[in-house]
């Protein structure tokens, strides 16, 4: 009887993930097909050109491989980092989705925060608190304003891994991040690291603890070699 409640518990719980992104189209805003996500707000494709200067050079912050950041002021003052995708012809929506999905769940020190999103006129874009000293590798590289001596290098790790540890451990469910490298950390004003880039990262429900995948996910470069080019199981323990 308990094993039956607990299956019907965790099949409700699923249902009601799934419409956490209904209606999931593309369209504008008040028109009824804007998706609705609770807990974070939903922007036009407007008020971001104005946040940006229609997306100028002047404010961007960084380029990754299939999205730009950008620098943006709000109307009310506050100051927010955009990534918008690029319009490629193999992309959908559900990298998008994933790292809203992830996002909305978790409230860590050592996780960026995410302010909104825009989802119109085939424009994917994401809004998320602004970090001030740019991404871990940049600093490494000596690109940031930063200097890095060993024993911030390794409180950074260390709150790396906290913001891990929350992850793999207490988020509801659990989330396995899948591409965690230095370029996707970036260090606010006080040299606190906060991971970033949840495009590749999945939601462990109680039941798939345990689970096998045979997906290999993340950053091609950064996959262990012999691992890239054939199918391997790895084992998710949380």
């Amino acid at each position: 009887m308990r094993s039956a409640l607990a299956c019907l518990g965790f099949k409700q719980r699923t249902e009601n993930e799934e419409r956490m992104f209904v209606p999931w189209h593309s369209g504008t805003k008040g028109d009824g097909t804007a998706p609705q996500v609770n807990g974070t707000r939903y922007f036009s494709f407007e008020e971001l050109k104005r946040c940006t200067a229609n997306f100028s050079k002047n404010n961007e912050i960084g380029v990754g491989d299939y999205n730009e950041v950008y620098k943006g002021h709000c109307t009310n003052g506050i100051v927010v980092a955009i990534k918008r995708a690029r319009k490629l012809p193999f992309f959908d929506t559900k990298a998008f989705q994933s790292e809203i999905e992830v996002l909305t769940r978790v409230h860590h020190k050592n996780i960026v925060s995410l302010v909104g999103f825009c989802f119109e006129q085939s424009e994917q874009l994401l809004v998320y608190e602004y970090v001030s000293n740019r991404t871990l590798r940049d600093n490494l590289d000596g690109e940031g304003d930063m200097c890095l001596d060993w024993t911030k290098r390794l409180q950074i790790a260390l709150d790396s891994a906290r913001g891990l540890a929350y992850l793999h451990e207490l988020a509801n469910p659990l989330i396995i991040h899948g591409n965690v490298k230095s370029s996707n950390i970036l260090l606010d004003e006080n040299l606190h690291p906060k991971l970033t880039d949840f495009c590749a990262s999945k939601l462990v429900y109680e039941k798939q603890n345990g689970h096998v995948s045979s997906q290999v996910r993340g950053t091609l470069g950064h996959v262990a070699s012999g691992i890239s080019g054939t199918l391997v199981s790895i084992r998710i323990s949380c």
